[in-house]
């Protein structure tokens, strides 16, 4: 019995003397993960605030200065972060302290910013210094939309998508984007409908038929065409042509004073560039105009197009070359003031490129149709104007493979992009 007496003394006395030797290492071991887990919670909740601050800049419209957007990422950052200027005590045996005040820039759009935050370490007299800085950074830039394929470019005015009566706009697989500010840039009145993939007005917009609603301070899209030079046209190839009856073959070239196509005639156009210079493509009640891989130009006094009384377009556009995809282009400045490419009174205009009006309007009206099918743009003009039962039936396709750029996208809300 007295040996086993000593014997249990012994080991005592063993575990006492390993405790006292191991005990400084485990609160080490266990002080490193406490603030390890505390570090990682804290940087995790910096993180989420900075984050929340740069959506919250670049999220604003597009007319948002870099001033503005910097003072909403500030907002967003400090609702996130109570760290920020102040000790928190409440969920936690550690301090943190955010001395140390977020940083936001802004290029255009895009928002940048960084914090850090310290945090204090009671273990610091067995492990580790007394304060452990801890950092985040993140950055936002805005999302693109699916390709636009319908764009209104005036930016100032009023109504640049402007519907009436019960017309109707239809985008197949694409986007539609005006770019005015004005708060009734896209205007509807009475019972019209325009349906897209996506939506966008940099300003407003009035009325409800839109599927799907339109999204507010999109990212102006910039004009596509504005640097294709414009055919030439410094000596004319025809002067004021008129066809009055009967069916009538014409060959590509300049036609100053334009093209009059009189009531029930009928034009086949051979390939190639037509210009009309200093007068409109006219088309009279009844009259029809056909052609294959045409494009035409529009420059001077009173060059635009108009279609009255149930006439008929029916047209494609360059599969190659320059002007590969351009179907109607005008010349921009020119043609005069007021000038409107119409198509009214029941006609139809049939066309698979791109119409490019970049200084005059686009006026559908009287159940009149354009039906444009096209792989990149099939319509931008500085106003488009559907009325009455005008219908404009865009589909987004590229029906001849052709190599041609996508079209352009508008940015609208914000994602993390670091």
């Amino acid at each position: 019995m007295k040996l086993i007496s000593l014997f249990l003394r012994n080991v005592r006395g063993s575990a006492a003397i390993m405790f006292a030797i191991t005990a400084p290492a485990v609160i080490m071991v266990s002080g490193a993960a406490s603030m390890y887990g505390f570090e990682v919670k804290t940087k995790s909740g910096l993180q989420a605030a900075i984050d929340s601050g740069v959506l919250a800049g670049t999220a604003l419209g597009a007319s948002a200065t870099e001033a503005q957007r910097i003072a909403a990422a500030i907002a967003a950052y400090e609702q996130n972060f109570r760290g920020s200027g102040t000790f928190v005590t409440d969920d936690s045996d550690y301090w943190v302290e955010g001395g140390n005040a977020p940083k936001f820039t802004a290029n255009k759009w895009v928002v940048t910013g960084t914090a850090v935050a310290n945090v204090r370490n009671p273990f610091s007299g067995v492990v580790g210094e007394e304060w452990l800085n801890v950092g985040s950074l993140a950055s936002a830039n805005k999302l693109q939309s699916d390709p636009v394929c319908l764009l209104g470019l005036n930016s100032n005015g009023a109504e640049t998508i402007d519907m009436r009566g019960q017309s109707v706009i239809k985008a197949d697989g694409c986007a539609v984007q005006t770019n005015s500010s004005d708060i009734s840039g896209l205007n509807q009145q009475g019972s019209p409908s325009l349906s897209a993939s996506m939506i966008g007005t940099t300003g407003g917009y009035t009325g409800t038929g839109y599927d799907p609603q339109p999204m507010k301070g999109t990212i102006p899209v910039e004009d596509p065409y504005k640097d294709l030079a414009f055919p030439s046209s410094s000596s004319c190839d025809y002067h004021n042509k008129k066809v009055i009856t009967g069916t009538v073959t014409l060959t590509p070239g300049v036609y100053c004073g334009g093209l009059t196509v009189h009531a029930g005639a009928s034009v086949t156009l051979k390939p190639g560039i037509y210009v009309m210079m200093d007068g409109p493509l006219w088309m009279n009640s009844t009259s029809q105009l056909n052609g294959q891989e045409v494009m035409i130009g529009f420059t001077g006094n009173k060059a635009t197009m108009s279609l009255e009384a149930n006439s008929q377009i029916n047209v494609t556009s360059p599969i190659s070359g320059t002007y590969m995809n351009m179907q109607f282009m005008q010349e921009p400045g020119t043609g005069g003031d007021n000038l409107e490419f119409s198509i009214l009174g029941g006609s139809t205009l049939t066309y698979d490129g791109a119409l490019y009006l970049p200084t005059q309007d686009l006026l559908v009206g009287g159940n009149s149709v354009i039906a444009a099918s096209s792989p990149s743009y099939a319509m931008v003009a500085e106003k488009i104007r559907v009325q009455d039962q005008g219908v404009i039936d865009i589909s987004y396709a590229n029906m001849r493979d052709l190599e041609v750029a996508s079209a352009g996208s508008f940015g609208y809300g914000a994602r993390l992009t670091k």
